[in-house]
Formats: structure tokens, C-alpha cells, sequence
């Protein structure tokens, strides 16, 4: 389907540059954004993921919730109590 949105000039600079890093179209780039915003809002609908703040970052970038390793989590326990980083430990 064909039509005609208006963008901010600053935002449509950024799309166009982020296109051209990707190595896609415009078109691909707005397909994947929307596709990727419709798909967040129906998990939003489902309930919150622990890892969604992450999402974007480090290797957690594409990151799909069924591939999280989250699977069995219980909280802060999971690691028996046992901290990580903590200097008392060393």
C-alpha cells in the first residue's frame, strides 16, 4: 500500500543515515521499525519482559524473549545467594 506521512526534516536525516548504515532502503527501515514497534506493543499487551530495558544494547541487541535464558528465573537468588563482583568475596 502506497502513502504519504510527514516526518521533522531532523528525524527523516536520521532514518535516511541509519538506512544507509544497515545497507537497506528506506522502505525496509520503516517496514522493520514498524514491525518491530507493533511486536513490542503486543508483548507489552502479554506482560513485561525482565530484559526489556536491555533491549538495543550490548549483545543483547536482537535479542528475542523465547532466547533470553530467563526461563526458571526466581529472582536475586539464582545465583545461591552468592554475589556477583562482590570485593568480600575475593
Amino acid at each position: 500500500m502506497r502513502t504519504t506521512i510527514d516526518i521533522p526534516d531532523t528525524l527523516f536525516k536520521q532514518a535516511k543515515i541509519k538506512a544507509v548504515e544497515e545497507g537497506i532502503t528506506m522502505k525496509e527501515l520503516f517496514i522493520k521499525a514498524l514491525t518491530r514497534e507493533l511486536s513490542e506493543n503486543q508483548l507489552a499487551q502479554k506482560g513485561s519482559f525482565p530484559w526489556e530495558k536491555l533491549r538495543g544494547t550490548g549483545s543483547t541487541a536482537g535479542l528475542q524473549p523465547d532466547e533470553s535464558g530467563f526461563d526458571g528465573y526466581n529472582g536475586p537468588d539464582l545465583l545461591g545467594g552468592m554475589a556477583v563482583n562482590d570485593p568480600s568475596q575475593d
